[in-house]
């Protein structure tokens, strides 16, 4: 983990508290980096056994024990590491996904389908073509989905829908 990280996703409308970068960068940083070298950064998601998600439980534990660390923070950390492994489970995502507790495995059943992942990489603008799937997942999820100014406007300005009435 390190300070470039730690930014990235502040830029996903993350604040952190002193106390979580101290042991993020600091205390904690020697256990964050032994379990994060442990998860593969060379597999997708759909392609994942359970022997290669098993890794990540360790380090989203230890994430979640962090000072001011939640579920949302967690999961944009480890997108962050693991672009290919770890989807974003933020709020929005996880009441679009529509099965609170299970975000992840909903993914990973879902671009388990070519057909699935093809209309997503339809998505994927000119200037994304080192994203990841996951990564172009989120922002769809997130513009066709979030109540936030920024989304609203994206989806102004490609014609998109506004999301329905009392869902993000």
């Amino acid at each position: 983990m390190t300070a470039d990280d730690l930014l990235a996703v502040s830029l996903l409308d993350i604040a952190w508290q002193p106390g979580a970068v101290r042991e993020l960068l600091g205390t904690a940083a020697g256990k964050v980096s032994g379990l994060l070298s442990a998860i593969r950064s060379d597999v997708d998601l759909w392609d994942a056994t359970d022997e290669h998600l098993a890794p990540v439980d360790p380090l989203w534990d230890l994430l979640l024990r962090t000072t001011g660390v939640g579920t949302a923070t967690a999961s944009k950390l480890l997108a962050r590491k693991r672009p290919r492994l770890c989807p974003v489970s933020d709020k929005v995502v996880i009441q679009a996904v529509g099965v609170p507790g299970w975000t992840w495995e909903a993914l990973r059943c879902l671009l388990q389908d070519p057909q699935a992942r093809a209309q997503i990489e339809e998505l994927r603008p000119p200037t994304a073509a080192g994203a990841s799937l996951l990564r172009i997942l989120d922002v769809a999820i997130w513009i066709r989905h979030s109540h936030s100014r920024a989304a609203g406007h994206l989806r102004r300005e490609a014609g998109i829908p506004p999301p329905e009435h009392g869902r993000p």
